[in-house]
């Protein structure tokens, strides 16, 4: 754990040399029952860049989505892709949107990529389809950095989302958490890590599908006292998340949330829950001000609504 917390506060000093002439933040809203608030006007968020406040727009334009689905298909898997297999339909027009486009890797022993990016709801749905077991091992870091990879290279002027399928611990990445925190934050990628037991599972493949299971709470990191922003305390909650569950950390890292079923009607119910956040976030956009390169906060606040949840990605990196 010391030793993934140091390689993590080395990322702040990583000689990369790029530019961050804008940066955008994805903000969801929710209310007391976890439902996407819309209506909300610029005036009514605060946000603070490094624990300042800082000028901000709010992008009435909605950014198409490039998503990667990432899903883990070793043997021990295979009674949730039997239920995957059956929501291919729903993930294109619900999850990626008229505009967006889909890419499909699995994730066992090694990554493949199943699917290029695609708008067409028929190929998304026939890669879900094929899904079967292969393999013993769980490698969600490798393909982790593999879909930052692909997501890298799209447009820019596009929302990057991954969500990773699977078991909430890597077992046989060769990728190293740190590293794989590190690309996704710079490549803006928001992560969305839908967990599923393979000790449960197995147990609702038959019979009536009766209830969902209740996804966790949105993952909020908390600021230093003062309003201030700690970076220690971020390293410090992603090493020890990290040791025992990789996809909470991912989800926090990016300003992603952490969902899990266990029935089918549980996996349509995270279907309809991403929806409805990925098409009901709010675009909130700033330029930085001046100063040391290194890795900054963000946290976003409602003037006038303290019943309401906002959540956006913890922070981004300034470079020279």
């Amino acid at each position: 754990m010391v030793r993934l917390v140091l390689s993590l506060a080395l990322l702040q000093n990583a000689e990369i040399r790029t530019t961050v002439p804008l940066v955008v933040a994805p903000v969801s809203v929710t209310d007391r029952e976890g439902k996407p608030v819309p209506g909300l006007e610029e005036g009514e968020f605060v946000l603070h860049d490094n624990g300042a406040p800082r000028p901000h727009r709010l992008e009435v334009t909605n950014q198409p989505l490039s998503m990667v689905i990432a899903i883990q298909t070793n043997r021990q898997a295979g009674p949730a892709l039997a239920k995957l297999s059956k929501v291919g339909s729903m993930v294109q027009p619900l999850l990626a949107g008229e505009k967006g486009s889909v890419a499909v890797l699995t994730y066992s022993d090694r990554v493949q990529q199943q699917l290029g990016f695609t708008s067409d709801t028929g190929e998304v749905s026939a890669a879900f389809a094929a899904l079967r077991p292969d393999g013993h091992g769980s490698c969600m870091l490798d393909a982790v950095q593999a879909a930052a990879r692909m997501l890298g290279d799209v447009d820019a002027g596009r929302r990057k989302v991954l969500i990773v399928i699977g078991e909430t611990r890597d077992r046989s990445s060769e990728a190293k958490l740190a590293d794989v925190i590190e690309g996704a934050v710079q490549a803006g990628i928001t992560i969305y890590p839908v967990s599923f037991s393979v000790y449960l599972t197995p147990f609702t493949s038959m019979g009536k599908e009766k209830f969902g299971d209740k996804p966790d709470d949105p993952p909020v990191f908390q600021p230093s006292g003062g309003g201030g922003f700690s970076i220690v305390s971020i390293l410090t909650e992603l090493a020890r998340l990290g040791s025992a569950n990789a996809a909470e950390a991912l989800a926090k890292a990016t300003g992603g949330q952490k969902l899990s079923f266990v029935r089918l009607k549980g996996l349509e119910e995270v279907v309809e829950k991403l929806s409805g956040e990925l098409h009901n976030q709010y675009l909130l956009t700033f330029t930085p001000a001046g100063g040391e390169p290194g890795y900054r906060g963000i946290r976003v606040l409602l003037k006038k609504r303290p019943e309401l949840a906002v959540r956006t990605r913890p922070g981004y990196w300034l470079r020279p």
